[in-house]
């Protein structure tokens, strides 16, 4: 079961990526130039799953946001029935389409 700190940040997750342009593969984040930087630097315009993760945790809950980003991730598996998954990968290896339809599922949930 998803706590509400949790179904926040995936949504939030979900807003900052549901733009394919604000996606991104292989890094967490991209400034606008391409070149890879943290979620969490200002600079930082597209995302992948578990960078969009990272960010809105960190923006809804600070500097410890990051290990409810975690488990907002082992809340989005659970909730498409791929525990044994990790989001990088399915990020990298499925696509933004897959990504967005786990977070609705999630969300859904």
């Amino acid at each position: 079961m998803s706590s509400h700190l949790q179904h926040q940040i995936i949504a939030r997750a979900l807003e900052i990526i549901s733009d394919a342009d604000h996606w991104t593969s292989v890094v967490v984040a991209r400034a606008a130039d391409g070149t890879s930087c943290s979620c969490r630097d200002p600079s930082a315009v597209r995302f992948c799953a578990i960078g969009a993760l990272f960010k809105a945790a960190v923006e809804l809950v600070g500097d410890d946001g990051v290990a409810q980003g975690f488990k907002a991730e082992k809340f989005v598996l659970a909730a498409n029935n791929r525990r044994y998954d990790t989001l990088p990968s399915i990020n990298d290896a499925e696509g933004h389409a897959v990504i967005v339809q786990m977070f609705e599922r999630a969300l859904a949930s």
